[in-house]
Order: C-alpha cells, then sequence, then structure tokens
C-alpha cells in the first residue's frame, strides 16, 4: 500500500496571487483616486489644473506605477519560489502501514542559497483514531512525532515495515510526540483525502488483527503437539551394560 499526495498548485498560486493583488492595492488606489481628480475638476467644474497640480499628479502617477510593478515583480519571484519549495516539500504519503505528512513552513536566504524548512509528522495508520477537512484545514487524531527542521536533514527511504530516514539517528530519535496535527488544505479534495486516511488506517488494523490472531492459532497448534516417547528416547545417550 503505498500513495504519494501532491499539494494543488493552481490553488497554492490562487492564495499568493491574492496577497500579491493585496501588496499592490495601495498603487491602484492612488491611481483611481488621481483620476478622480482631474476628472471632477475637468469634467464636472469645467477648469483646467493648475500647471504645478497636473505635475505633481503625473508625479504621484509615476510613484504609483513603480511601487506596483516591484510588489509584482518581487512578488512573482517570490511566489515562484515558494511553490517550488511547496512542489518538493508538501505532501502526505502513505508507506504500507506509516503515513508521513509534510508541509513547508518557511525560506530562509542563507549562505548565498535559499533554506527551506518544513514540518513533518510520522504516523503509525494503524493508530489513527480520526481525521476531519474543516474550513481548508486537515485535522488528524493519532500519536505522532513531529519534526521542525531544515528540510535537507529530513530525507528518508521506503522501507518493508515504514520508513528509514537518511540521517540514521533520526530512526529512533529527534522531534517530539505529539497528540494530533492539523495542516493547511493545499490538496484537491481534502475531503476525499481524509476519506482514503481513515480507509487505508482500518486496512492496517484490520491486518494486523489477522497477523496476531495467525500467531496465537500457531502458538496454540505449537503447545497441543504431543510427541511420541519413541522421539524422546532416540536423542537418549545409550548407556552400556554392565557384565
Amino acid at each position: 500500500m503505498h500513495k504519494m499526495i501532491r499539494i494543488n498548485e493552481k490553488r497554492l498560486a490562487a492564495k499568493y496571487n491574492r496577497r500579491i493583488f493585496l501588496a499592490a492595492l495601495p498603487a491602484l488606489s492612488i491611481l483611481i483616486s488621481l483620476l478622480i481628480v482631474v476628472l471632477i475638476f475637468v469634467i464636472k467644474l469645467g477648469t483646467a489644473l493648475p500647471q504645478q497640480m497636473y505635475r505633481t499628479i503625473i508625479y504621484l502617477a509615476y510613484a504609483a506605477i513603480a511601487y506596483g510593478f516591484i510588489v509584482c515583480l518581487i512578488g512573482s519571484v517570490l511566489e515562484d519560489i515558494l511553490i517550488r519549495a511547496h512542489r518538493e516539500h508538501t505532501y502526505i504519503h502513505i508507506a504500507d502501514s506509516v503515513m508521513v505528512v509534510s508541509q513547508h513552513c518557511r525560506t530562509v536566504f542563507r549562505d548565498w542559497k535559499w533554506v527551506h524548512y518544513k514540518k513533518m509528522w510520522v504516523i503509525k495508520l494503524s493508530e489513527v483514531e480520526n481525521a476531519e477537512c474543516i474550513r481548508n484545514h486537515i485535522t488528524l487524531t493519532a500519536p505522532a512525532r513531529y519534526f521542525n527542521e531544515d528540510s535537507s536533514w529530513l530525507g528518508y527511504t521506503k522501507a518493508d515495515e515504514g520508513i528509514n530516514f537518511d540521517r540514521w539517528w533520526y530512526d529512533t530519535n529527534g522531534g517530539k510526540n505529539v497528540d494530533s496535527l492539523e495542516i493547511t488544505d493545499f490538496y484537491t479534495h481534502g475531503e476525499r483525502i481524509v476519506r482514503h486516511i481513515l480507509h487505508c488506517a482500518n486496512k492496517v488494523r484490520a491486518r494486523e488483527q489477522r497477523r496476531a490472531q495467525f500467531r496465537r492459532e500457531m502458538l496454540e497448534i505449537a503447545r497441543n503437539v504431543n510427541y511420541p516417547h519413541k522421539l524422546k528416547d532416540r536423542y537418549q545417550p545409550k548407556t552400556k551394560r554392565k557384565r
């Protein structure tokens, strides 16, 4: 049972575009205000503006356009960097009996390169108690190991029964234990993802119950086996008879 659930990049881009629009909104407001002033004086009052006022309006318009251009340019560059970071580090990975939930949380520029940090939870599917998708947030109730580290430190590979960290120390150490987690729903059909997680958790629990039942039956069979006495005597050392 293996499934990798990736983010919806269009949904994430729409979120960042709204932020860019809000940051550039002052420039648009200034341009609209200047246009209203010109229309009031020229059309309604029928008088021409003084030359100095025209000059002031032109300078303000240039400043507003420059501000909007810079905001859109910087915002577009940052948006591209963050979407790439989310594409790589935000996912839900179901690996056999273990689920890894990862979410990019911040990006910093350090040592002449972009360094990405992420939050990561490692959960046993059999211990998932509940999962919900409410108001663009996915909430899972389950014991988990929680990490908040440099993403390059938290690499791992899929193993037969879960995952193995590239830095082996994290296999049994590091992070902290939590009882639940909440992530932003950057995915497509969050409710469907929640149902899939609960379905996988039920399958893992049923599989573990079958294995436990099989072990109990084998132990019971082993206890009830009666070996013939000849088999026991066969391996006893023979003693020489005295003459």
